[in-house]
């Protein structure tokens, strides 16, 4: 899983107050929108919480400071979205909220409603709170989808232009499709040299047969036995180095091996060589379009966002906000 249900929760935006609510110090005024030091707060140990549970030891630090330093600008943001939300007479249903917390649910594979409160108490997080962020969620999604410019509106034109300009980014290396026999090396010596020895009559055995998907069914002790030893295409570089030389090095319909390893011996088919390519545009066009949408999206929100901070009235009040 790429996220963690808590880094879903903590991550779909904020809750904000209005002006009216005023209790506390303020932090960031957008319009009659307001993050007061309790929310800033909130947001900042949440978001390091995330980092701590899905960063690797080494990234936590670097990824607490960017995530400090950058978030009084994602909360200014995500406010103005807000306020260009009223703006557009768009608002989210009761039922629309319903059915986003349903696709979680299925999602993270929960399975009962005691099962996703326990989840967003292990959070430090309400119910309440969590659907309040998932309207935000919503409600931001609605705005892009008027405003912001979708995937489906790329054409083959566009696309066909940033794959003749940039096609070596999508260049295959050079594969090999293979299948495989594996003996499996005894730790007892003397069971070890019988090993070898069957390793090398079963090897005779594929040279002498062309059916050798047979062979690996009832003789390989790999789990890819059950697929005739199928490896499927591999790139150079990618098998033990012993095996990536002989394999690189044989043309297609050779039988190599059995080529010893630490743990095991190797018997070998180079079903097919394939050379390092460029595909055609056809059949990655749906990942251009992705590729393409999402760096278009990135530089569409920087720039809607930039247009939408110089209509709007923001107030930073830098003194206010936590020293963490």
């Amino acid at each position: 899983m790429k996220k963690t249900l808590f880094a879903f929760l903590v991550a779909i935006t904020a809750t904000a107050a209005v002006a009216g609510d005023l209790v506390e110090a303020v932090v960031i005024r957008v319009g009659d929108r307001i993050v007061t030091r309790s929310q800033y707060l909130r947001r900042l140990r949440e978001g390091y919480n995330e980092i701590d549970q899905t960063a690797p030891a080494g990234e936590a630090a670097a990824r607490k400071a960017d995530l400090k330093k950058n978030l009084t600008n994602e909360l200014v943001a995500e406010l103005l979205i807000k306020d260009r939300a009223d703006r557009l007479g768009l608002n989210v249903s009761p039922d629309e909220v319903k059915a986003a917390v349903d696709r979680v649910k299925e999602q993270y594979h929960i399975s009962s409603d005691e099962q996703f409160e326990q989840t967003l108490r292990q959070s430090n997080m309400s119910r309440a709170e969590m659907e309040a962020r998932m309207r935000d969620s919503i409600l931001s999604n609605k705005v892009f989808g008027r405003e912001l410019r979708s995937r489906e509106e790329l054409t083959d034109s566009e696309l066909r232009e940033r794959y003749d300009r940039e096609k070596e980014h999508y260049r295959l290396p050079e594969r090999a499709h293979l299948r495989e026999i594996v003996i499996l090396r005894p730790d007892n010596p003397a069971q070890a040299e019988q090993a070898r020895q069957r390793a090398e009559q079963i090897a005779q055995q594929a040279r002498s047969t062309a059916d050798f998907a047979l062979i690996a069914k009832t003789s390989s002790e790999a789990a890819t036995k059950e697929k005739g030893g199928d490896l499927g295409d591999v790139t150079r570089g990618e098998l033990l180095p012993e095996l990536d030389k002989a394999v690189f090095n044989a043309t297609a319909g050779t039988i190599l091996g059995p080529i010893e390893a630490r743990s095991a011996w190797h018997i070998i088919k180079v079903e097919q060589r394939l050379p390092s390519e460029v595909p055609a545009f056809e059949s990655i066009k749906d990942r251009l379009r992705k590729d393409v949408s999402d760096e278009t999206f990135q530089r569409d929100y920087k720039a809607y966002i930039e247009r939408l901070r110089k209509e709007a009235f923001i107030q930073i009040n830098e003194a206010n906000i936590p020293a963490v």
